[in-house]
């Protein structure tokens, strides 16, 4: 039987067993059927692989005034599971600077990985 693995830096997806390993994050195993929705998000490094994740936030669109201070982020996916665990995937390996070829890079592959998760969620949903 061919299995069918999607592999990613930081996760990788056994769709054969419905597994999602998290390599980036909060790493670990976890079941499709207990991810309830996710979003690309961008942290502030300083706060980076820090628990909870993704409490502190820089916005996609235009930045706020004061961010120019320290306008380091860490591109990432939140996922959260059905009983409200909070999960982080982190698509950058290191941090980025809004508009850089990094950070559209980083943003590029969130998407990838997050089309793949809302496929999930959608498949969840049909089970119920």
């Amino acid at each position: 039987m061919d299995k069918k693995v999607i592999r990613f830096r930081s996760v990788i997806f056994d769709l054969n067993n419905g597994i999602m390993e998290i390599l980036d994050g909060s790493k670990g195993l976890y079941s499709f059927k207990d991810i309830l929705k996710s979003d690309i998000l961008n942290e502030k490094s300083k706060y980076h692989n820090k628990m909870p994740h993704f409490t502190a936030l820089v916005p996609h669109g235009p930045l706020p005034m004061g961010i120019l201070q320290n306008p380091y982020l860490y591109v990432g996916i939140k996922v959260v599971l059905q009983d409200g665990t909070i999960l982080a995937i982190y698509i950058s390996e290191k941090e980025t600077m809004k508009n850089t070829n990094q950070y559209i890079a980083d943003r590029k592959k969130a998407g990838e990985i997050q089309e793949i998760i809302l496929k999930i969620i959608k498949e969840n949903k049909k089970r119920l």
